[in-house]
């Protein structure tokens, strides 16, 4: 819990206060029943979130749609590829074809 400079000094002395004020209390036999009875009225403190948590949330919900995307980005790369060398290995048999031809004078 990360707490300002100014708390810090603030909380300081208010508890140098009450150490140099001890002398001038006297306490009651009913103090510790009036302490827990303040302790249970207050309220717990209220943490924030780190964002961390929070992102690895998120990142789970994603994960699902995330790899379906990849294997559908996947299947169409294969399917891309094999086009494309069906083009390319076409294009390298014409080029073959036209220097065949170029030597052999047809």
């Amino acid at each position: 819990m990360k707490t300002s400079r100014i708390d810090l000094e603030r909380l300081t002395n208010i508890l140098r206060q009450a150490y140099h004020g001890k002398e001038r209390f006297e306490v009651g036999t009913q103090w510790q029943n009036g302490v827990m009875a303040a302790i249970r009225q207050m309220r717990p403190i209220e943490s924030t979130p780190s964002f961390l948590p929070t992102f690895e949330h998120l990142v789970w919900r994603l994960a699902p749609a995330t790899s379906l995307l990849t294997l559908a980005l996947a299947a169409l790369s294969a399917i891309d590829l094999v086009v494309e060398r069906d083009l390319f290995q076409l294009f390298l048999n014409a080029l073959e074809d036209s220097a065949l031809a170029h030597i052999f004078g047809v």
